[in-house]
């Protein structure tokens, strides 16, 4: 079988190599969808987090080609969508249930972007979701990243009557965006410099800002006013989610919010902006990482997902055969014209 694997800078092949064998508490998977993650893309173009020779996509769905004799719930034929996390179980971050910060990963399912991958301790409705009939693979390969959101917008516990930022409407952005919505929020901006990602955005109701076109602290100043903490003066907004990775976006972050707000960093960006921490203790703002996702905000992903709370085919905007990955990688690095891209098996 074929599977795609990282070799250096802008650098994937596609190499042959045996089939998987499940053991027996895995489950064997026909591709049918594989998105192209943000932390790819880095992988792609940087060389961040990887080593050479290493597989490569990790959000993906497909149907069950054998299973373990452990398996229960679960059957050849099965369409699923994946959790792809592993985690050990045993360290003392599992135990405290941030098994997302989980020391060692053992079981984590990785090579989405191959003919079949094998998912190691594949318990039904933990690490994988039987999709309903009206579910596509592309749609079941978001749960992967709709849990990233769902763990940003859990963790973060934004006022949703008050008002809200997200800034970099990638896919994680995207999903931020309509989990919000999903949940009640009334008040909601979108930031972006990718038309087709503005454009995508504006489909949900929630108005979006070009950053490129406008300058977006004045405009959140205008939008929703200023506001004077002991010795700070700053904006209104009440959670602040930065998917951008963006460093500017960050600094902007922090002036905006007002004291006492949230500011989520949710976006990797493989460098060391510079923070004004000056400005995050006198306005006492929870300066907040987000870092992938637990079991329970995979099971909450599926259920918007499969309820129709949460609509992401709109978020697709290539489709690439697993022979031309390649280009999935170069689409997927073009910001401007790309949103999701996903690769199908040919």
């Amino acid at each position: 079988m074929r599977t795609a694997r990282w070799e250096g800078i802008e650098k994937i092949a596609l190499v042959e190599v045996d089939a998987p064998e499940p053991g027996p508490r895995d489950v064997v998977l026909d591709i049918g969808a594989c998105g192209i993650c943000g932390s790819d893309v880095h992988a792609y173009a940087e060389g961040a987090w990887i080593a050479e020779g290493s597989p490569m996509g990790h959000e993906f769905s497909g149907t069950v080609r054998s299973a373990g004799a452990e398996i229960r719930g679960l059957a050849v034929g099965d369409r699923v969508a994946v959790n792809p996390m592993g985690p050990c179980g045993t360290c003392r971050q599992c135990s405290l249930g941030r098994t997302n910060l989980c020391s060692g990963a053992v079981n984590s399912a990785r090579g989405g972007l191959s003919d079949q991958v094998l998912v190691p301790e594949a318990e039904s409705g933990a690490r994988l979701f039987r999709m309903p009939d009206g579910m596509s693979f592309e749609e079941g390969a978001f749960l992967e990243p709709l849990s990233v959101a769902v763990r940003a917008v859990t963790s973060a516990t934004p006022d949703l009557d008050a008002p809200i930022v997200v800034a970099g409407l990638g896919s994680i952005g995207q999903c931020v965006l309509r989990v919000l919505l999903a949940y009640g929020a009334t008040d909601v901006v979108g930031i972006d410099v990718s038309p087709a990602r503005l454009d995508v955005s504006r489909e949900t109701g929630a108005p979006v800002l070009d950053a490129r076109a406008e300058d977006a602290r004045a405009h959140l100043l205008d939008r929703w006013g200023t506001s004077v903490s002991p010795y700070q003066q700053g904006g209104n907004v009440g959670t602040f989610f930065e998917c951008s990775g963006a460093v500017p976006m960050t600094t902007i972050a922090t002036e905006v919010t007002r004291a006492g707000g949230t500011v989520s960093l949710a976006g990797l960006n493989g460098s060391s902006p510079p923070v004004d921490l000056d400005t995050v203790v006198q306005k006492e703002l929870r300066l907040l990482g987000s870092f992938a996702y637990t079991g329970p905000d995979s099971t909450e992903a599926f259920r918007l997902l499969s309820t129709g709370a949460v609509r992401v085919a709109p978020l697709v905007s290539h489709r690439v055969p697993l022979s031309r990955v390649g280009e999935a990688f170069e689409a997927q690095h073009a910001v401007d014209g790309s949103i999701k891209v996903v690769v199908l098996p040919d």
